[in-house]
């Protein structure tokens, strides 16, 4: 079993003052790769989300549409470059030094997100966090299907991937603590040790009083402000 302590992290709307993958349709809309009818489809699925009634399957096949047939370096392409123009003044400056606090006291960190590994790999590189976990993408001779390889990366799918990765690390899951926004990660929230709601939605935040979790009202500033 490892000596050092495990904290977690969701990414969007508690690392980040938004949704990367909701972000990432407008950023392809942005650049003509869709067209403007993927914002509406994109916000009605988003609203799904916030509900935590979002149709998993179908959203991923909608934001995998734009790399189907794209290898990992035609993808990688993009996602840097959308790094760059968008995720970079979307990250909470108060999240980044909770990060670096907990890697200054010596702790493990994770990056756990429902969002797709292709978007989550090159976040954490630019948060200088080593170990994610993302919805895992299919690939056929290095071409990307369109398709994810379950389970998600989403609610009790996302519980899975972490305490599969955890065992594999030698963690203890319930000792560990857990950041997040979101109703939907509410399985893994009631695992770990220590569960943190940060800027939580309004169901997680009734529940984490009903709870005695604690609270986090991170300010949404922006790294570039």
């Amino acid at each position: 079993m490892s000596e050092g302590k495990l904290v977690i992290f969701d990414l969007d709307n508690t690392i980040l003052n938004g949704d990367s993958d909701y972000s990432m349709i407008n950023f392809l809309v942005a650049k003509s790769i869709l067209d403007d009818s993927a914002l509406d489809i994109n916000q009605a699925f988003m609203d799904d989300y916030k509900i935590g009634k979002l149709d998993f399957d179908k959203y991923t096949r909608f934001a995998l549409k734009s790399f189907i047939g794209k290898s990992h370096i035609e993808i990688s392409e993009l996602t840097n470059e959308f790094v760059k123009e968008v995720i970079e003044p979307m990250i909470n400056i108060y999240a980044l030094k909770i990060i670096h606090d907990h890697q200054d006291d010596g702790c493990k960190i994770l990056i756990a997100s429902a969002t797709n590994e292709l978007i989550v790999k090159p976040i954490a590189k630019r948060l200088e966090v080593a170990d994610y976990l993302g919805t895992k993408v299919e690939f056929i001779d290095n071409k990307c299907t369109g398709k994810y390889l379950p389970p998600s990366a989403l609610g009790e799918g996302k519980l899975k991937l972490v305490t599969e990765w955890a065992k594999i690390k030698g963690f203890n899951l319930e000792l560990a603590t857990f950041y997040s926004d979101s109703i939907n990660d509410l399985p893994l929230l009631e695992k770990v040790n220590n569960p943190i709601a940060v800027n939580p939605d309004p169901k997680l935040e009734k529940i984490s009083i009903t709870r005695g979790w604690e609270i986090l009202d991170l300010s949404l500033i922006h790294i570039s402000e």
